[in-house]
């Protein structure tokens, strides 16, 4: 997967936590998932989380942003081949939107795989169905050549499918509409409403409305903040939180002054993670007037805290919400948000009913699960035959071991012997995380064996690891398929170095115990 965010990496919008959530599931279901994606500081280039691998990708910055996007691009184009040379080809290459839209054209020209390209919002949508010129036009066109070379092309509602048809010229066999998805479960942990509306200097039995997300045109929240003043008239404890960041921030913020109403409104910026379950949570009612909305994952957020949703028609939201059975459908203007606010403040016992019932929706329709399983369909379609690599059990490691070429005398396997991953009704059980250590015992390190010692720790760094020499001893820790595909890398450079047969290393794997995982896939040797 390509992505320009992830959860584990830098988040930004929702498209984190649909590729975070997305690629956690394959991995349950056995298969292996690859993420490249943006690097922070401080953070390590590989890791291994949720058994998903995330590559984090440096690139050299740009004054502007497209051409920025387009370094982070060729970083994740290098990136990918690098580890593909290690592990293996990949079955199937899935970009999210427009920023990552070059690295598979360009993945695709030189390698020729299959390619899946999902839009999570169009530039239309994000500019307020609107088409401006210059860097917007850019991104268009950048949309519009992944739509062409992709193989298949997901759009997250009915919505954006219509976009990119009448815009792109997408044709309707090539697109399917698969919705987002959520994690309701996050939402299950106790929190005190009362308390926490302290927190932000509201009421306890102060009504409560939420704005969460982006502080966009797109979003609307201006929309909002206009039906402040009639709503205060109606339902003077009213507060309003806006719980996100953007360009308009500002504007919001002299407008509510502007208006009188400060006092009613709180601007806590992003937030994410189990403060962002207690603003869920504490609020009464969660409203989104969108001019476009693609998906609306606020709304699958707000329905798993038990939140009855007033959502604008326009985009996805109008295709799953009921209204008036799990929340309302209003227009996004602030009269009609006034109406949707004052029929929710009206009968909360109403409201209440409304939100279980969207609690219900979201179990049965939109947990990652669900989600998965669609997708899955659509890669079988793309590659029919992609492996399911299931971890190796004791008595099958040596089969598997032959692939190393020269070696195969020099393996022992120590410790407990490695779990099956398939139980006998064919379900995959969890992974598991294998040790190898390479010992060069004698050898004269200074010759042809130090050579290929030096050419296979280069190697794994350039496929996003961080392998650290130890002497004689080179050792590599990670999940069971990525330490094989590592140590075939390292057999390949010791037959190019032409090590002797007497300097071949002997190598151990070991299963490593739960409590001693880290997120380093190449570790030192202790």
């Amino acid at each position: 997967m390509l992505s320009w965010e992830s959860l584990h990496s830098i988040a930004v919008g929702g498209v984190a936590a649909h590729v975070t959530e997305l690629a956690a599931a394959l991995a349950r279901r056995g298969h292996q998932i690859h993420v490249f994606t943006r690097r922070a500081s401080g953070q390590a280039g590989h890791d291994w989380t949720d058994d998903v691998h995330y590559h984090r990708c440096t690139y050299s910055p740009h004054g502007d942003f497209v051409d920025e996007v387009n370094n982070m691009c060729r970083s994740f184009v290098d990136h990918v081949f690098e580890v593909e040379d290690m592990v293996g080809r990949f079955d199937i290459i899935h970009a999210h939107d427009w920023l990552t839209a070059n690295a598979m054209i360009w993945i695709k020209q030189g390698r020729k795989q299959k390619c899946l390209f999902t839009i999570h919002s169009t530039e239309y949508a994000r500019c307020g169905n609107a088409f401006p010129m210059g860097r917007s036009e850019r991104i268009r066109h950048q949309e519009r050549a992944g739509t062409y070379w992709a193989d298949r092309v997901i759009a997250v509602s009915q919505a954006t499918k219509d976009e990119i048809t009448w815009m792109y010229e997408v044709p309707q066999w090539k697109t399917s509409v698969v919705y987002n998805g959520v994690s309701p479960e996050r939402f299950d942990q106790p929190t005190d409403p009362g308390i926490d509306k302290r927190r932000y200097h509201i009421g306890p039995l102060d009504p409560t409305i939420l704005f969460c997300g982006r502080l966009s045109w797109q979003k609307g929240p201006d929309i909002l903040v206009e039906a402040i003043p009639p709503i205060l008239r109606q339902h003077p404890s009213s507060r309003f939180v806006f719980a996100g960041d953007g360009d308009m921030r500002d504007a919001l913020e002299s407008r509510v002054h502007q208006l009188g109403v400060a006092h009613a409104v709180r601007f806590p910026g992003y937030r994410n993670g189990d403060e962002l379950v207690r603003l869920y949570k504490l609020a009464e009612v969660v409203c989104m007037p969108s001019r476009n909305e693609p998906f609306g994952i606020v709304v699958l957020e707000a329905w798993s805290a038990s939140k009855p949703v007033i959502a604008s028609q326009n985009g996805g939201p109008a295709e799953y919400v009921r209204h008036e059975v799990n929340g309302l459908k209003i227009y996004p203007n602030p009269d009609s948000v006034v109406w949707g606010v004052g029929r929710m403040f009206s009968d909360l016992d109403q409201a209440r009913w409304m939100g279980r019932n969207g609690r219900q929706a979201v179990q049965e329709r939109f947990t990652w699960d669900t989600i998965t399983e669609q997708m899955l369909a659509i890669y079988q379609g793309l590659c029919p035959v992609a492996a399911i690599l299931p971890h190796p059990a004791g008595e099958s490691i040596r089969p598997i071991l032959p692939e190393l070429p020269r070696a195969t005398s020099r393996v022992r396997v120590v410790g407990e012997s490695l779990p099956a991953s398939v139980g006998e009704e064919g379900t995959h059980g969890p992974r598991i995380s294998v040790q190898a250590r390479l010992l060069f015992k004698g050898a004269d390190l200074k010759g042809e064996a130090d050579d290929a010692l030096t050419a296979c720790k280069s190697s794994l760094a350039r496929s996003g690891l961080d392998p650290q020499r130890h002497g004689h001893t080179l050792t590599i820790r990670g999940d069971w398929e990525t330490v094989l595909a590592a140590l075939n890398c390292c057999s390949q450079y010791t037959r190019q170095a032409r090590v002797h047969h007497e300097q071949q290393p002997d190598i151990e794997i070991a299963v490593v115990p739960e409590e001693a995982l880290t997120n380093d896939l190449v570790s030192a040797a202790h």
